[in-house]
Order: structure tokens, then sequence, then C-alpha cells
């Protein structure tokens, strides 16, 4: 999710860390899979003989807007932190916000072939791509006006990986499509869950923290929390719990109070800049972290910022990399 502002690099740092922290709906439920994405050569959708090209129907959207929408899209430009809930309906936009995300996603692979429109999303661009249908998922709603002056725009309310799928799936009329991913994803995360052997009857708890560069955060209920919490079953801590509780979705901390957070298994996420590992290293050379019980009995995973997103591509990939994550 974005903030319609010029560009500088510190902006763009800061972006990058609000998507890496906020890009990942609320919470809730989960995904499946990227089936055959469609080609860059090919449109955003298969049109069926059912309706004409050019014909609308009405629809209303995430934020109670009534709007006409194409019957079947064919130049889909998405503005959002997400597109993996599109790609995962088997839909590739021609344009998308990819410019801070685009190499932070567990699934560039499948980004080949669609416009970057900027982010800030450039309006020029955008109106270049001649699209019939505009998907907004962006936290800041000063630009869906902007947005609606160029194609009808629908707006994806905020809400876990099931809801946005559903609401994603409703505007395409995919709705088949989205059940079918659903129940490839639990079906796929249920052997995940055996396969790994987790005895979770007595509430085991699980933390997750971010490092980016030096600044520290925990994670609420987003991202990859999700997949613990809710595919998992681990519970959160009590502390982080308690920011649940306050729906905060993430907090900033210091190394100081970072063991009243942690829970009997602890996730730490980092991207690959000198300056974050750096930061990590020295976190967990320092005096407070090794007082951690699950430090202590060697149950700390460290792994990479791009699994911090809970749209269906990222999830699903998450999946394959659990085992390997957890037997180490």
């Amino acid at each position: 999710m974005f903030t319609l502002k010029r560009y500088t690099s510190l902006l763009c740092s800061t972006i990058f860390i609000v998507l890496l922290l906020a890009a990942c709906g609320s919470n809730t439920n989960t995904t499946t899979e990227a089936a055959a994405v469609p080609s860059a050569a090919a449109p955003a959708q298969t049109a069926e003989p059912a309706a004409a090209a050019g014909d609308t129907r009405s629809f209303t959207d995430g934020k109670g807007r009534q709007i006409d929408i194409p019957v079947h899209p064919q130049r889909i430009v998405y503005i959002g932190s997400d597109p993996g809930d599109l790609l995962a309906l088997d839909v590739k936009p021609i344009g998308a916000s990819l410019s801070v995300i685009g190499t932070q996603v567990a699934y560039p692979d499948l980004l080949e072939g669609i416009e970057d429109i900027g982010y800030p999303p450039s309006l020029e661009k955008i109106v270049a791509l001649d699209p019939d249908l505009i998907l907004f998922n962006d936290w800041d709603e000063s630009g869906i006006e902007s947005a609606a002056a160029i194609a009808p725009t629908a707006v994806i309310g905020e809400g876990g990986t099931y809801e946005r799928l559903k609401m994603i799936a409703a505007v395409l009329g995919k709705e088949d499509i989205a059940d079918q991913k659903i129940a490839e994803y639990e079906t796929k995360a249920a052997a995940v869950k055996d396969q790994l052997k987790l005895d979770l009857g007595s509430g085991d708890t699980a933390t997750i923290y971010l490092q980016l560069g030096k600044t520290l955060y925990v994670m609420g209920h987003q991202g990859i929390s999700v997949s613990l919490y809710d595919m998992l079953g681990f519970k959160p801590s009590s502390k982080v719990q308690e920011m649940i509780d306050k729906d905060e979705r993430f907090a900033e901390i210091s190394a100081e109070v970072l063991a009243e957070y942690a829970g009997d298994e602890v996730f730490v996420l980092g991207d690959e800049t000198a300056e974050t590992s750096a930061a990590v290293d020295e976190l967990m050379e320092g005096a407070i972290w090794n007082t951690i019980p699950a430090v202590k009995s060697g149950h700390v995973y460290v792994t990479d910022s791009k699994w911090n997103f809970d749209d269906l591509i990222t999830r699903t990939r998450l999946l394959e990399e659990l085992p390997v994550l957890m037997s180490k």
C-alpha cells in the first residue's frame, strides 16, 4: 500500500518499509499457488462469449461505491502492493505498482511483461496503457478519484487473504476459480502441517521480528504471521496478542524489550542489504537476545523479508519454504 507523494530516496525507503509491514492486508484466511499465468502478450482475461466486448454491469466495491465495470475486462491496471492476489486468479494485469516491491516479493518471475506504473503511480503511465478497469488496493485512498477519472476503478477493501481474493474474483467474475484456489491451498497447507509434525496442543507461541536497516519491528497478525498463526496453528505471545487486540499490525521496538515479545518459536526476517545484515548480526550477538528461551533451545529461524506478505502467491510458495526453514 502506498502514499501518493513525489519520490526521493528517503521516501522510497520509507515506502518499502510500509510495504513490508502493511502491505499484507489485515489478517485471516489464505491462498494458493499461481497456476498458469497468461503471457504478457495475452489479454488480462480471456473473454467469454456470454457478453459482448464493451458490455458493463453494476458493482458495489469495497468502499460501497456503486460503479459500472466491464463484464469481461481485458486491460487491467493494479494499484496496490498485493499483485499476487490477482496473479493467483490466473490474471496478469497490463500494469501494476512494481517500483518498490518488484524485487522484494517472492514471485519476481511472475511479474515479467507487466508495465511498471511507478510508485507513487504515474497517472500518465496509466493513461498510456488505456485500461478498461483499474483495481485499487492502496492504503492511501486519496488516489481513488484520480484513477476513476481514467477508467472504472474498483476499490478492493482491506481484509484477509481470502476476503481480498473473493472481492477481486467478484469484480472479475472468477468466483469459481477463487473457490478452487482456496481449496487447493488448504489441501497443501494441511499436508505441510502434517509434514512438519507440529504438536501444538499446549498452545505453543510464535513471534516474528522484522529487521529493516537499523530498525527492528515486531509483527502483529499480518504478513508471514498469518500463515504461522492461521495455517500452522501457533499462537501469538501474550505481548503480541496485546498488539493484535489493539489492531496494531506492527510495532517498532528496541532490542532492550524484544525478549518481552518472544514466543516459543522466533522468526527473524530481514532483507539482503549490508545494513540489515549487520543489524541482525548485532542483534543476535547481544546479551538480551541470548536470554530468550527460544534462542537457548534453538527454535530461531532466520529468513528473507520477501515472506512478509500474505498474498496468494507468497503464501503458497511459503508452504514449500517452511519445511526447509524449520528443519534447520
